[in-house]
């Protein structure tokens, strides 16, 4: 399955395996994405933001169970390692049901390693309701 971005990434990100509690994505970062041009012209580095945003749209390709999945939560982020043009980053997601909301933990990782650790939290809303049209729409 291939999810694109709905920001302004060039990319799209590949998910090659799906579990029952989660998947893999993976996505290339080129030299030519846009967000480069201002994030540290001179040492180019993928910005933070747009790690969240490849876990989320891994989220959105591979939901936890039936129901669009809508962001409710950036729970935890811990950057580190950069990611820089040319790097193949690699999403490991994992589900949990915790409280009765859903957790996504993922840990991002380049061939030099582990890059990111980051935890999202969702509720899942009919596909067809109003409410997430609306949110989705804003995003």
């Amino acid at each position: 399955m291939t999810v694109g971005f709905a920001t302004p990434l060039n990319r799209t990100v590949q998910i090659p395996e799906t579990r029952p509690e989660g998947a893999v994505a993976r996505i290339s970062v080129a030299a030519d994405e846009q967000v480069f041009r201002g994030h540290y012209p001179d040492f180019p580095i993928f910005p933070g933001v747009c790690l969240v945003e490849c876990v989320h749209h891994a989220v959105r390709a591979h939901p936890p169970a039936t129901g669009r999945p809508v962001l409710t939560a950036v729970e935890s982020v811990r950057f580190l390692s950069p990611v820089f043009p040319g790097d193949d980053l690699t999403v490991e997601l994992a589900w949990k049901l915790k409280s009765g909301a859903w957790k996504a933990y993922a840990t991002l990782s380049t061939a030099r390693g582990r890059t990111a650790q980051i935890r999202l939290g969702y509720e899942l809303a009919d596909s067809g309701s109003e409410a997430t049209e609306a949110i989705e729409g804003a995003a």
